[in-house]
């Protein structure tokens, strides 16, 4: 029997259940999940607008990202001199369907673009768990589940975090997994493709994904989609990745202490336990969330490579529940409630109570996590520092050169060629920028930013020009010669 064959055959009926259960109408479905999804997108959106408003700033990346949607939106190679000068981006992380964007980020050119997009993004992925979830478990459900996906914590510290390419990976995981749902394996396997195109350790996900349709007796399907995520992952690291980089290498491989089973076993076996606390912290999070329903289907085996890079790795940022890394895990874990749902026989007498609670679940969970800020009248309010950083951004022209800590990066990216103050071999800026509450400078901000900007050019006259409530700025005197 052919594997197509196979797969329609196993493929389960949901006109009705075994206790009768009639799915919503497709109306129905849609205004659910149309609803659960502008308000996860209007809440995300609220967050990242004030963020960027009151100039907080947790790392580089937002920065970063500018840069390349900027180099995008003009037709360019994605080149960053965030990273360093004529730094090719795609040498740094394989993300070229960023490209998608860029009509987006030219009409409106602006780091809060990229935040408002990436909001958006999560809405659509929240749409589609809502849906899901609607059509396999009845609206109240199902719209219940699809809200606390929206407000989980691995979607709130992605946001905290600023944009990552991440955001394009959650959209095209939700429609896979929902289509592994409702055992449609030629529509999971065509959204998974993209995958490998949004960030190169996607390549094992899809991988993931492959193993999981041959489970479900589409086996030549899924083993074809196996065998190529693993190709793409290695072809990616070994060969695209190194041929990109500036000094010839996948610039993470080294993360993981799998690179030390070689020539340093111990020193790996060692790794592997270190800050084991959080680690089983953080597996205990990601699946907790649904009230470890999850791992009764074959869909949580799809958090396997995402964990396995990050559970041993020596990198402590990788295994805790701050950033990104946690985003592509909640739509895998949700939608595998859905599927346990659908698969275990009189299960969905339960549905109600389990997408109530995974709901007050998440809400709880909140008051530690970066959405409970929305509570506090403060974020509505400016920084301290709002109206000095405001009139950095005056004082700086359009198409200046400048030397910044993280701060003002994303800020100055669309108008000006913006560099990494700690990067050496930057060329000469006609502005150098600080920010003393940045948090870069391991608690010894510079105090004189001319003496801060003549070590690092010692052959150019800078003068401050601006000195205010922690923002220094120094400017280059051009040599009258």
């Amino acid at each position: 029997m052919s594997s197509a064959v196979t797969g329609a055959a196993q493929r389960p009926s949901h006109r009705t259940g075994a206790a009768g259960y009639r799915p919503p109408e497709r109306a129905h479905m849609l205004v659910a999940a149309t609803a659960v999804g502008l308000f996860t997108t209007a809440l995300y959106v609220l967050f990242s607008w004030r963020q960027w408003a009151r100039f907080q700033v947790p790392s580089w990346d937002l920065g970063i990202f500018t840069q390349i949607l900027r180099a995008y939106s003009h037709l360019q190679a994605p080149v960053v001199p965030i990273k360093g000068e004529g730094f090719m981006i795609l040498g740094d992380h394989f993300h070229p369907l960023l490209v998608i964007l860029a009509p987006v980020y030219a009409a409106f050119p602006s780091g809060l673009t990229l935040l408002v997009l990436q909001a958006v993004l999560i809405g659509l992925s929240t749409a589609v768990v809502t849906g899901c979830a609607v059509r396999h478990l009845g609206r109240l459900p199902g719209a219940c589940l699809g809200l606390a996906y929206g407000l989980s914590w691995g979607l709130q510290s992605a946001v905290a975090s600023q944009f990552h390419e991440v955001a394009l990976a959650l959209p095209l995981l939700a429609l896979s997994l929902a289509a592994l749902v409702r055992r449609d394996h030629r529509a999971a396997a065509l959204w998974a493709l993209p995958l490998l195109l949004v960030k190169e350790d996607l390549g094992l996900t899809v991988a993931a994904i492959g193993v999981v349709i041959v489970i479900r007796g589409a086996r030549r399907l899924g083993a074809a989609l196996a065998v190529g995520g693993v190709a793409a992952f290695v072809i990616t690291t070994k060969v695209i990745l190194p041929a990109l980089n500036p000094d010839g290498v996948w610039d993470y491989a080294d993360d993981s202490i799998v690179s030390l089973l070689l020539t340093d076993p111990g020193a790996a076996l060692n790794g592997l336990f270190t800050g084991v606390g959080n680690k089983a912290a953080l597996v205990l999070l990601v699946f907790g969330v649904t009230g470890f329903l999850a791992l009764r289907s074959p869909l949580a085996l799809i958090t396997l490579p995402t964990f396995a890079w990050r559970l041993t790795s020596d990198v402590p940022f990788h295994w805790s529940t701050d950033w990104h890394y946690s985003a592509v895990l909640m739509p895998v874990v949700f939608l595998a409630v859905v599927d346990t749902f659908v698969s275990v026989r009189g299960a969905r007498r339960f549905a109600a109570p389990v997408g109530i609670g995974a709901l007050v679940l998440a809400l709880v969970v909140t008051v530690w996590f970066p959405l409970w800020r929305l509570t506090d009248p403060q974020t509505y309010a400016p920084s301290h520092q709002d109206a000095a950083a405001r009139q950095v951004l005056e004082l700086i022209p359009d198409g200046a050169v400048v030397d910044t800590d993280i701060t003002m990066m994303a800020y100055l990216a669309p108008r000006t060629e913006v560099y990494w103050v700690g990067n050496e071999g930057n060329p000469v800026p006609d502005y150098v920028v600080v920010n003393q509450s940045s948090g870069i400078y391991g608690g010894s901000p510079p105090s004189d930013v001319v003496d801060y900007a003549t070590s690092k050019f010692p052959e150019e006259t800078f003068v401050e020009v601006f000195a205010q409530d922690g923002f220094l700025v120094a400017e280059r005197v051009a040599d009258a010669g």
